[in-house]
């Protein structure tokens, strides 16, 4: 279990790095016209986060679960896999990935690597890094919490991510035939 809390702290310090890029792509994105704006979606997903920060390491040990092989070594994979698809989303994205809504009007929208299949990579990506990885030692209890946390953060994120999209011509363009999350499901 020590493995899984440093792992644990790995991913804390990789969310508070996403937190200062966003916050600097932000000010750049501000000086193009782009003020970032408010919404309840950022607080549920703080919420989030600090639920599974919080939940997570407290039923491991409060419920003394173990590690259980044909449950954590392909959560792990799946984590893995999710991480890198987070990755190669904000990557692609650049500059303009923030972790609040901001979007300039003069915006060119990304539309290879995942983004050729569906509009929001980064937001499928990091649900399941959060539930895979409560689910490398079974924290059954936190990942129910955390999968329905995500669920209404996202569906509330990409509803008021979109209005703004949607407003950008060339985004309407490219994306409004592509699928939110999973491709083929619309």
């Amino acid at each position: 279990m020590p493995y899984y809390f440093l792992l644990l702290g790995l991913f804390l310090v990789r969310k508070v790095a996403d937190q200062v890029r966003s916050r600097r792509n932000a000010r750049a994105l501000a000086e193009r016209g782009a003020a970032p704006q408010r919404d309840v979606a950022l607080k549920l997903l703080w919420l989030t986060h600090l639920a599974f920060f919080v939940l997570v390491p407290l039923e491991l040990l409060l419920c003394k679960r173990r590690f259980i092989p044909a449950l954590g070594v392909p959560m792990l994979i799946l984590f893995a896999l999710a991480f890198l698809l987070r990755w190669w989303s904000t990557s692609l994205l650049a500059a303009n990935w923030t972790s609040q809504v901001a979007v300039p009007r003069d915006m060119q929208p990304v539309t290879r690597g995942p983004y050729r299949w569906i509009r929001h990579p980064n937001y499928l990506a990091m649900s399941i890094e959060l539930v895979a990885l409560s689910l490398v030692y079974p924290a059954y209890l936190s990942a129910a919490v955390v999968a329905l946390l995500s669920i209404a953060a996202v569906v509330v994120r990409i509803r008021r991510e979109e209005e703004a999209l949607f407003q950008v011509p060339a985004y309407r363009a490219a994306m409004e035939h592509k699928a939110r999350l999973i491709p083929g499901i619309y």
